[in-house]
């Protein structure tokens, strides 16, 4: 069956949100010790990467390990592994990409020049049709290389032969290539569902020339699609809009307001271009929005602690705006309630609970109880309010937690204990310690396994190297040994996998 989904273009390596890539399916297998499932896997792949076009080496474990070590800007760990073994710059990784293509995608101008040096190719294309130069124009996207960095790359990949697309294009400002494709009929406009088209191309790189001549040859403001990978038809649109909001353009905001962009656009799981004005605090960009339509919402609100605004909405004094289809829930006080808890706002949180009264077993609680894990104004984001108070949070769980069955069920069978074994890295340790807490006091198991991992927390904690989480969990009375467990899936077995050794010290002393 692994075997036929392969072979059906099924992706082993996409895991499921929010943990993402350790419960994908190759990670799943090689952590159960599924030896031929891991092989089938990768005899698939390596099939895939051979069938596409052009000279393709062999794919190895150290071509992965040479993509990974350019993505987190290591650049030292990946000079040494091309120095050991050139063959390399020209090896695809297991996506079917080039190092020139990761090298250019983080702006690395020395490894873009060894690379360049050592018979890359620098106009291939990688699965999804992108050459380096594309890679590199969309490096701008979030909080990516600065101008400099993809100007230099950029110019190098020129020198040595690489040829225009329509995004790279778009970023340096070559009009009359433009101009010239589309008399043709030879101008596209591939959108991508999170960083759009050649609109929002011209956003990231403070292009407003760029803007208007797109703009003038009729292509879509709002540039609109369809999500993929979603089994419902579900269109995301508004990105060029929602960047100009991100990143305080307000005169290209203008123009694409003046040529019919919807203020009130939907970007898929991101908000729309008002919600991230308000992100920003750029209170002009607001009054600009508003001015053309656009309306603050239940869930910018909560986002964003506007508690007075979130108090007008539930007495009815204005409008609350409640977005549809969102999983949040259907109704005001619920979509206050998810994106407050989410924000860390306990006024609206409680407010917004005076309007639910859901049994305390209902699954609903489980997504408003996780909320408060999520950070929102206190992480990496380029929305991320750092100087507002971060104990908010914790305020905001207990306020649900005292409403519901601290066991409430999540999907996989998980429970917010496992959850919080897997928080996002920038959740501190005390954090961690104090949400865990509330939960055990509250009632919370330590003896539920989910269907990913089939696991308990406590098994969770140790495959993430939580070990405060672990002490705290062993002093409740979780097993450390779980004889019931699958071998695989035992607490000490997940230490010695993942190589914690302070973990595994401590499991020890507990009788593991």
């Amino acid at each position: 069956m692994v075997r036929l989904l392969m072979q059906h273009r099924a992706d082993a390596r996409k895991g499921i949100y929010p943990h993402r890539e350790p419960t994908s399916a190759l990670r799943l297998a090689n952590e159960r010790g599924y030896d031929e499932i891991v092989a089938i896997i990768q005899e698939e792949e390596q099939r895939r990467r051979e069938m596409g076009s052009g000279p393709n080496a062999p794919t190895t474990l150290a071509s992965d390990e040479l993509a990974s070590a350019i993505a987190r800007g290591d650049e030292a760990q990946a000079l040494v592994l091309l120095e050991a073994n050139p063959a390399l710059a020209s090896a695809c990784d297991h996506d079917g990409s080039t190092p020139l293509h990761g090298a250019a995608a983080v702006c690395n101008q020395r490894l873009v020049a060894w690379l360049l040096d050592h018979g890359a190719d620098v106009n291939r294309r990688d699965p999804a049709g992108r050459t380096p130069l594309d890679l590199a124009a969309a490096s701008r996207l979030g909080k990516g290389p600065s101008a400099e960095q993809f100007t230099a790359v950029a110019r190098l990949l020129r020198q040595r032969g690489a040829e225009l697309t329509a995004r790279s294009a778009v970023a340096l400002g070559e009009a009359d290539w433009l101009r010239a494709s589309h008399a043709q009929g030879m101008l596209i406009n591939p959108i991508e569902q999170w960083g759009g088209g050649l609109l929002t191309v011209a956003v990231w790189h403070d292009r407003p020339d760029m803007l208007t001549l797109l703009l003038d040859l009729g292509f879509d403001p709002d540039e609109r699609t369809r999500v993929e990978d979603l089994d419902d038809v579900i269109f995301t649109w508004g990105m060029p809009l929602w960047h100009c909001a991100v990143r305080g353009k307000h005169a290209m905001a203008e123009m694409l307001l003046q040529r019919g962009a919807d203020a009130n656009a939907k970007v898929y799981a991101s908000g729309s271009p008002v919600s991230q004005a308000y992100g920003q605090n750029n209170w002009a960009m607001v009054k600009l929005l508003e001015q053309y339509g656009g309306v603050t919402s239940a869930m910018t609100a909560g986002h964003y602690r506007l508690t007075e605004l979130a108090k007008q909405m539930l007495a009815g004094q204005i409008d609350g705006r409640v977005e549809e289809g969102m999983f949040a829930g259907q109704t005001l006080a619920e979509q206050l309630l998810w994106s407050a808890a989410c924000g860390g706002d306990p006024e609206i949180v409680r407010l917004a609970l005076e309007h639910i009264d859901w049994p305390r077993q209902d699954a609903r609680w489980y997504r408003m109880l996780e909320q408060p894990l999520r950070l929102w104004n206190h992480g990496p984001w380029f929305w991320a309010h750092p100087d507002w108070d971060r104990t908010t949070y914790l305020t905001c769980f207990q306020q649900i937690l005292k409403r519901c069955d601290a066991n409430v069920p999540g999907r996989f069978g998980l429970t917010l204990l496992h959850d919080i074994a897997a928080a996002r890295t920038y959740v501190t340790a005390k954090e961690l310690l104090e949400f865990a807490t509330m939960l055990l006091d509250a009632g919370a198991r330590v003896d539920t396994r989910d269907h990913l991992l089939k696991s308990t927390p406590l098994g969770w904690a140790c495959r993430w190297g939580r070990i405060e989480l672990v002490k705290l969990l062993l002093d409740r009375g979780a097993d450390p040994v779980e004889a019931d467990a699958e071998p695989w899936a035992a607490p000490m077995a997940w230490a010695e996998k993942m190589r914690h050794d302070a973990v595994i010290a401590l499991l020890r002393e507990h009788g593991g």
